[in-house]
């Protein structure tokens, strides 16, 4: 008998060419995970995943096998706002996102402030006292606004697809140029039509443009109240930013292995979050296997919720290489996606409500499971509309796929380094409690020039945002140094940098607290725990009570000045040492001593019997060397404080000195000058113009802040022919005098009413007196009694006023139908009841007053 050798092959499916597909019908092997044929199975393995709101990305894992995997789990008492360990627990601690429904876990330090482009200014725009005011270089005041200087209407009827750009255009045919960042087409209501406001600064623009659209039946148009723009702020509640975030597409994926234990370990790390994808935890289906005992790939693990981007790559990494899968096989994603589009869609949506300042995209392959874009509106009404308009609208991309929009509500700040970190303990302690509320604290890192830091508060509820706001300042703005009886703590030799104040740093490094000098208040603030800071406020009492220095100011004249800057000042500071600072901000300018009366007299001695024309021979000899060195500071000639300020144009100022500086010019009502901060050093004569910027850089946010409404109020101050206040105590609301504008007063002897927002007390803005339906002339005869004699002679004449125009009018005799001879009105000269014709007022006598003729005249 002859055999035949026939030698058997065996080719796992995933081998197998795949063949065309000729039954869409699912495979019920492939839903059970264990379809033995692969690519070549004749049914369809394609999943339908539907988009998920409700799982919450994990952190990222790392795929190494020897680290610590803990750290990759978020705490479960920390997210309880209540983890005891803190910094030393194992497990993550994980910043939330202010979109709690899209929230992937951020690292607790966040990127320095220059990296956050919607957090800066824009404008240098600030409301103050109910002015709109916009400042330039040196914080002066360049424009102001006020509430009646805007206007605005609503034009309906428009064409469906109309814009910013279209609506701009239509106004230009009509003869009224106005901006498209003016205009704003909210979403449409209406499929057939469209609707835009306008809002310009211009009082008469809305009655013109009514009244010049009169007879156009093609617009409808209509006068609506034009709410006056909120500048930027730091340190003030606002809401111009928005998050929005929509769901990513997903999909489904099967991890075929050779055993069973490969699959249940690859399952177990993936259930725990161990092994993500791109970032992102996904879900486990329990191990399947097949029955097959010849198929090396019959046990199967299924991931759902996976991003759809995800490639076979991206699985493979997050699993250890002993225990990687066979065979990977991508089912298909839930949508068709591009983050491109998706980006263009959401933008353009917002700019229908209002011109965006800034805009970041939402990244592709990078995040949870919702990809997140933000936003920044110019005017702040802009992002509360944008979220009540455009949450939950359906994005084209996929009939479920809805938009998410917040409007995020924050709050700036920057303090100096050296204070938060004593603080920082206090905020941490209330962070927790923000954390409850969804309010998300942020410190960025430190600006290397100045030791200034940035810190935000941000989140969707603005009550909770304000409230934690309220917390965060009382905590910045430290205690007051005060003693046993409630006095302020100070002496005049904590305002140099004498023996007295090496004791305050003694004092600052043995507490754990840091003590901030406000020369320009003359007071200390204290920031650090409780117990020390009351522990420093007992040895800053004794202190002062052991130091008897006393401060005096010698006044230069300009031949001491000269003497004084060309070698005077330094002959003075070789014999006292830093008793003596200069002050050249000054007018006239200063020597100040802080010490003993001795002091005081030596100085006044040197000043009195100073020889100019001898210092000036040793000045042309070394003037470089007898001016102010570059480390001394510009305003006080005294080796400059650490850190110190160092301006663009090359000068150095101590902290607290400039502080004071900035403050002593922008306060100065009597300056003609456009900029008032300008750089003192060169004795004075540099006067470059310190820019916004500049200023804001160096100075904390409260203090910047406080230095611009200075600004604004010696502006004030200075042109009272404009700027009067509301008449109410304690009521500090601007309005415009009528005198100063020709548009705001009809004559010469009334202007408008204005009405206060903030108190509601009703005022004349042409003589600043409240009196209502009267005119200035009249309210001046009636407070001067003049209106009160004259009402007394007409009524003894029996002389009456028309209830229409005030005409007077005499009756001689007749009946008491009265005609005006003023206004043409009938009136009842019984009651001065008014009518349009003479019939209905005869009427009115026979009805009401038994005739028209008193009983007595016939």
């Amino acid at each position: 008998m002859q055999r035949k050798l026939v030698q058997l092959a065996w080719r796992p499916a995933s081998a197998r060419q795949p063949t065309e597909r000729k039954n869409s019908a699912p495979c019920v092997f492939f839903a059970r995970g264990n379809c033995r044929n692969g690519q070549t199975c004749l049914y369809s393995h394609e999943p339908v995943v539907e988009p998920d709101s409700t799982t919450i990305p994990m952190q990222d894992a790392q795929a190494a096998e020897n680290t610590d995997t803990r750290a990759q789990v978020i705490c479960h008492f920390y997210t309880k706002g209540g983890c005891l360990k803190g910094g030393s627990c194992p497990f993550a601690h994980p910043d939330p996102d202010p979109n709690p429904e899209a929230a992937n876990a951020t690292s607790l330090e966040a990127p320095a402030e220059s990296d956050e482009p919607d957090d800066k200014p824009d404008g240098w725009i600030r409301e103050i006292s109910g002015v709109l005011t916009q400042f330039g270089d040196g914080v002066a005041v360049l424009k102001t606004s006020f509430q009646s200087d805007f206007s605005a209407v609503r034009i309906s009827m428009l064409p469906p697809h109309s814009t910013q750009t279209s609506v701009s255009e239509l106004l230009s045919d009509l003869g009224f140029a106005v901006s498209a960042h003016d205009i704003r087409v909210p979403p449409r209501g209406d499929a057939a039509h469209c609707a835009a406001d306008v809002r310009i600064e211009d009082a008469t623009f809305a009655k013109r443009f009514c009244e010049a659209t009169m007879k156009n039946e093609s617009i409808k148009v209509v006068r609506i109240n034009a709410p006056m723009p909120r500048g930027s702020s730091s340190q003030r509640v606002e809401c111009k930013k928005v998050h929005c975030s929509w769901h990513r597409p997903l999909r489904t994926v099967w991890l075929n292995f050779e055993s069973k234990s490969m699959a249940a370990k690859v399952q177990a790390r993936f259930s725990a979050g161990r092994s993500t994808v791109s970032g992102q935890a996904v879900n486990t289906s329990e191990v399947t296997g097949s029955k097959n005992r010849f198929n090396s790939q019959g046990w199967t693990v299924m991931l759902t919720k996976v991003p759809a981007d995800a490639t076979k790559a991206d699985i493979n990494h997050t699993i250890p290489k002993t225990i990687r899968p066979t065979h990977i096989e991508l089912g298909k994603p839930s949508y068709e996606y591009d983050m491109a589009t998706a980006n263009a869609l959401v933008k353009s949506k917002l700019m229908e409500t209002g011109p965006l300042d800034w805009w970041e995209d939402a990244t592709a392959g990078i995040g949870g499971k919702r990809a997140k874009a933000k936003g920044r509106f110019q005017d702040e009404g802009d992002a509360v509309k944008a979220a009540a308009l455009l949450n939950g609208w359906t994005l084209p991309l996929n009939t479920k796929l809805q938009l998410n929009v917040q409007a995020i509500y924050s709050a700036r700040f920057k303090v100096p380094e050296r204070i938060f970190k004593v603080v920082k303990p206090a905020i941490e302690t209330q962070k927790t409690l923000w954390l409850a509320k969804h309010v998300f604290f942020t410190p960025y890192k430190p600006s290397q020039a100045n030791g200034q830091r940035a810190l935000r508060l941000e989140g969707a509820d603005n009550m909770a945002v304000a409230e934690a706001k309220g917390v965060l300042e009382k905590i910045l703005a430290g205690e007051a140094a005060v003693d046993e009886k409630g006095d302020t703590i100070w002496t005049p030799a904590f305002a140099v940098n004498g023996s007295v104040s090496q004791k305050l740093k003694n004092l600052e490094e043995a507490l754990g607290v840091t003590v901030v000098r406000n020369k320009r208040l003359s007071r200390l603030h204290l920031f650090g725990p409780a117990e020390k800071c009351k522990e420093a406020q007992t040895l800053l009492a004794r202190l002062t009570t052991e130091d008897a220095s006393t401060s005096h100011a010698i006044p230069l004249a300009d031949i001491q000045f000269e003497w004084a800057c060309f070698g005077g000042f330094k002959e003075l500071t070789s014999i006292l040492g830093q008793k003596v600072t200069f002050d050249i901000i000054s007018t006239p300018k200063r020597i100040l001593i802080t010490g003993t009366d001795q002091d005081y007299r030596l100085a006044l001695e040197m000043v009195t019997a100073c020889q100019i024309s001898n210092t000036i021979t040793k000045a042309t000899a070394g003037n470089s060397e007898s001016k102010t060195r570059p480390v001394d500071c510009a305003i006080c000639w005294s080796e400059a404080e650490s850190p110190a300020v160092h301006t663009t144009c090359g000068h150095t100022y101590c902290p607290d000195c400039f502080e004071t500086f900035c403050f002593s010019n922008a306060n100065n009502s009597n300056t003609k000058a456009d900029t008032p901060i300008a750089c003192a050093g060169d004795l004075g004569t540099c006067q470059h113009p310190l820019s916004l910027a500049e200023l804001q850089e160096h100075l904390p946010s409260r203090t910047f802040e406080e230095v611009l409404e200075t600004s604004f109020t010696s502006h004030t101050r200075r042109h009272p022919e404009t700027f009067r206040s509301c008449p109410t105590p304690d009521c500090h609301h601007l309005y415009r005098s009528s005198s100063s504008s020709s548009s705001s007063s009809s004559s010469s002897s009334s202007g408008k009413i204005f009405t206060c927002p903030q108190c509601l007390t009703i005022v004349c803005t042409a003589c600043h007196a409240p009196h209502k339906g009267m005119t200035c002339a009249e309210h001046i005869d009636m407070v001067s009694g003049g209106y009160a004699a004259l009402e007394e002679t007409k009524k003894r004449l029996g002389i009456k006023d028309c209830p229409k125009c005030k005409t007077s009018i005499e009756k001689t005799g007749g009946c008491n139908h009265m005609t005006c001879g003023g206004c043409g009105t009938h009136i009842c000269w019984k009651c001065l009841e008014t009518f349009a014709t003479g019939k209905q007022c005869n009427d009115h006598l026979n009805r009401k007053h038994e005739g028209v003729f008193d009983i007595e005249d016939i």
